[in-house]
C-alpha cells in the first residue's frame, strides 16, 4: 500500500489564504467606497450650509441697505419680498423670501425730546389740598409700582405697603410704609417732576357724531371718531336695563373729543338734562385695534392703530360692573397718549349777521322788494302803500346762509330778525308779525309794535327762540342750518299810510365745539371730599400712557396703565387682599427695533433660476434698527439677528 504525503493539503491551504485576503481586500474597497461617498456627502452639506449662510447675508445686506420699514405698498427687496440669487455659486442657484413680524413695536429714548415712553410710571403735578398719590388697600397688602414715582405734593399709604421699582420722590410729607422714598423734597430742583406738557392729537375739535344704533342685548357696538357732547345718551345706551345691555362697545381706532354738554354753564337746552359724567354700566368697552376681547398694545405692535380720549370741560368717565381695555397709539417721539385731559382751551362766541339773498317776483310790496334794497341799511327801502286801515302786506325774503358751514354740535346762544323800517302816518304805529322757516320743523315767530310814523327809519330786534329749543337751535346743532326763509308781516293802523322796509337781517350767536380745559368738579379738591375724577373703575386697562394734569384718575380692582401716568392726583384701591391690586408701569427701554423680518434660504442646486418654493434649508428672524424708525438711513441701519436655524 502506498504512503499518504501532504501535498493536496497545501493546495486546500493556499487557496483558503487566497479566499481570506479577497475578502479582506473587497471589505477594504467597500469601506473605501463608503467613505469617499459619506465624504462626498458631507463636502456637499457644506457647500449647502455655506451657500445658504452666503444667501443670508446677501438678503440681510440688501435690507441694511435699502429703507424698507413695513410701510404700506412697501416690499422687502423692492419691487419683490423675494430676493433671487441666480448663479450664486457657479451653476448653483438660491432665493430669500421675507415677511415682515407685526409683533414689535420701538420703546427708546434717544434723547429727552424724542422719548416715547414717560420717564415715570406715576407723576402726580397737584401741589396743594390733594394728596399726589393715595393708597387704599387692606392691612397687610402691597402695592407695586413698576416705574419711578414722583410726587410734586405728598404720598399717602395709611395701610399696607408701597414698593415702587425704579425709585420714588415726594416733594412734600410721605405717611406709611413706602419702600426707598425721598421725601419732602421741597422745592429743590428736580426735572423728574415737571409736567411734561404732552399736546392732545388733535389741534382743534373733530366732527360730531351720532350715536350707533343698537336693539339687542350682548351687541357688537361700533363708534367711529369724533366729538360727542351727550354723556346722558352714552350711559342710557350702556346701563344695565338698555336694550343694548352687556354689549361690545368698540371705539375703532382713532381721535376721540368727549365734551358733555348735559349741564353746568355751558349746558346745551337740546340734550337731556343730567350729569356729564358718561357712565358705562356693564359690558365690555374696547378702544383701539380689536383682537379678540381686547386691543393691540402699541409697546407689542407699532403697526395697530390706537385711540386717543380726550376730555373736555367737566366731562369724565366711569365704570360700573364693566370692563375696558384701551389702546394707545404708537409713536416713535411720544408716548402712546390714550387718555387725554385737556388742561387749557375754551369756548367762544360767534357772532353772524346774516343777510337775504332772493325775494319773491310778485309780491305785496313788488319790484321795490330786491335783495340789494333789503340786505343793508343804507337808506334804500323797499315800499308798500295801505289801501284801508288796518291793512296788511307780506314781505318775504330768503337766503341767510352762513359762508362757512356752521359744524356739528355748535350751541346757539340767540336768534333774532333785525328789521330796520318806517311809516309815514305820525298818528298811529305799525306793527310787523315775523315768521322763519328753516328746512325742516315749525316756524320761529315774533312780533314788535313799532313807533309812530315819520321820516327816520327804527331799527326792531324781534327775538326768536329764547328757549333755544326750536328748530334753529337743532339745525345749528344738528351741522344742518343751510340758510333760512323770513316773511314780515305788516300792519298799518291808517289807511294811504307808507311802510318802508330798508333792511331784513338775521343775527345768531353760536358756540363752536372746541377744545376746553377741565373745570367744574374736576378740578376741586381735595378730591376725597369735594372733587370728582376723570376716570374712576375697576378692570380698566390702559395700553398707553394717561395724560390728566389738572384732573385725577381713582383706580381699582384689576385695573392697569401699562405706559404711566401723569395727573394732578392719582388714587389707587384694592378692595380685598384676594382682589388683584391696580398695576403702574412704564415699557422697559429697548434698542429701538423698529420691527423684525422673516427670512427663509432656499437652494436650486441644478437650476440657473431659482424661486421661494419647497422647503427651506435655512432661516432667521432679523431686528433692523434705525435712529428715526420713520425715515431709515440706507447704509447706517443696524441688523440684530435674533435667531438663526435650520429647518429639520
Amino acid at each position: 500500500m502506498r504512503k499518504r504525503d501532504e501535498r493536496g493539503s497545501s493546495l486546500l491551504m493556499v487557496l483558503v489564504t487566497i479566499t481570506i485576503i479577497s475578502i479582506g481586500l473587497a471589505a477594504l474597497l467597500t469601506r473605501s467606497d463608503a467613505s469617499m461617498r459619506v465624504a462626498g456627502a458631507l463636502r456637499e452639506q457644506a457647500v449647502a450650509s455655506y451657500e445658504a449662510d452666503a444667501a443670508m447675508h446677501a438678503a440681510i445686506n440688501n435690507l441694511r441697505n435699502s429703507g424698507y420699514r413695513n410701510a404700506p405698498g412697501q416690499h422687502c427687496f423692492g419691487l419683490s419680498d423675494s430676493l433671487s440669487l441666480p448663479a450664486f455659486n457657479g451653476l448653483r442657484s438660491a432665493a430669500v423670501s421675507c415677511s415682515a413680524d407685526a409683533l414689535g413695536a420701538i420703546v427708546q429714548c434717544a434723547e429727552p425730546t424724542r422719548c416715547n415712553r414717560p420717564e415715570n410710571a406715576i407723576l402726580t403735578l397737584g401741589t396743594a389740598a390733594d394728596d399726589g398719590l393715595h393708597i387704599q388697600q387692606p392691612a397687610g397688602a402691597v402695592m407695586p409700582v413698576d416705574g419711578p414715582i414722583f410726587s410734586n405734593s405728598t404720598i399717602n399709604v395709611p395701610v399696607g405697603e408701597l414698593r415702587a421699582d425704579g425709585g420714588l420722590w415726594a416733594r412734600s410729607a410721605c405717611a406709611g410704609t413706602i419702600l426707598t422714598a425721598i421725601c419732602d423734597l421741597g422745592s429743590v430742583a428736580n426735572a423728574r417732576g415737571d409736567d411734561p406738557a404732552y399736546a392732545p392729537a388733535l389741534a382743534s375739535a373733530p366732527a360730531r357724531r351720532s350715536l350707533p344704533a343698537c336693539t339687542t342685548p350682548g351687541s357688537l357696538v361700533t363708534f367711529l371718531p369724533g366729538y360727542y357732547d351727550d354723556a346722558v345718551a352714552l350711559s342710557d345706551l350702556m346701563s344695565s336695563v338698555s336694550p343694548c345691555r352687556g354689549s361690545t362697545w368698540w371705539f375703532k381706532p382713532g381721535v376721540y373729543y368727549f365734551d358733555f354738554h348735559n349741564s353746568g354753564a355751558n349746558a346745551n337746552p337740546l340734550l337731556p338734562a343730567g350729569s356729564n359724567q358718561w357712565v358705562v354700566e356693564g359690558g365690555h368697552l374696547v378702544a383701539g385695534t380689536r383682537a379678540g376681547a381686547t386691543c393691540v398694545d402699541p409697546t407689542e405692535d407699532a403697526s395697530a392703530a390706537g385711540v386717543q380720549f380726550i376730555f373736555g370741560g367737566s366731562s369724565r368717565l366711569k365704570f360700573v360692573g364693566a370692563e375696558a381695555d384701551i389702546c394707545g397709539t404708537y409713536s416713535a417721539s411720544k408716548p402712546p397718549v390714550a387718555v387725554f385731559g385737556l388742561k387749557s382751551g375754551s369756548e367762544t362766541d360767534t357772532y353772524a349777521l346774516l343777510k337775504p339773498t332772493a325775494t319773491p317776483l310778485l309780491g305785496d310790496f313788488g319790484l321795490s322788494a330786491t335783495p340789494a334794497r333789503l340786505a343793508t341799511v343804507d337808506g334804500v327801502a323797499a315800499s308798500w302803500k295801505s289801501a284801508t286801515a288796518g291793512d296788511t302786506a307780506v314781505l318775504t325774503v330768503s337766503g341767510f346762509a352762513q359762508a362757512g358751514a356752521i359744524p356739528a354740535g355748535s350751541v346757539l346762544q340767540s336768534a333774532a330778525v333785525r328789521v330796520t323800517h318806517r311809516h309815514s302816518d305820525p298818528g298811529s304805529s305799525d306793527q310787523l308779525d315775523i315768521s322763519v322757516a328753516t328746512d325742516t320743523g315749525p316756524n320761529l315767530t315774533g312780533s314788535v309794535v313799532g313807533a309812530a310814523g315819520g321820516t327816520g327809519f327804527q331799527t326792531d330786534v324781534i327775538v326768536l327762540d329764547p328757549s333755544r329749543t326750536g328748530t334753529l337751535a337743532k339745525a345749528i346743532h344738528d351741522g344742518t342750518f343751510g340758510g333760512a326763509t323770513i316773511a314780515v308781516t305788516t300792519k298799518l293802523a291808517a289807511a294811504g299810510d307808507t311802510e318802508d322796509i330798508d333792511a331784513i337781517q338775521l343775527e345768531l350767536t353760536y358756540t363752536r365745539p372746541a377744545f376746553r380745559a377741565a373745570d367744574g368738579c374736576l378740578t376741586i379738591g381735595p378730591y376725597g371730599s369735594a372733587g370728582c375724577a376723570l376716570v374712576v373703575g375697576n378692570h380698566l386697562r390702559i395700553k398707553g400712557t394717561v395724560y390728566a394734569p389738572a384732573s385725577v384718575l381713582d383706580l381699582g380692582d384689576g385695573s392697569s396703565v401699562r405706559s404711566g401716568v401723569v395727573a394732578r392726583s392719582l388714587w389707587l384701591r384694592r378692595s380685598s387682599a384676594t382682589a388683584t391690586a391696580p398695576v403702574l408701569s412704564i415699557p422697559d427701554d429697548s434698542p429701538g427695533f423698529t420691527f423684525t423680518v422673516y427670512l427663509s434660504v432656499y437652494r436650486c442646486p441644478d437650476a440657473l433660476l431659482c424661486g421661494p418654493s419647497g422647503q427651506p434649508v435655512l432661516r432667521a428672524k432679523v431686528a433692523l434698527i434705525d435712529a428715526d424708525p420713520a425715515a431709515p438711513d440706507p447704509g447706517a441701519r443696524r441688523v440684530s439677528v435674533l435667531s438663526w436655524w435650520r429647518p429639520g
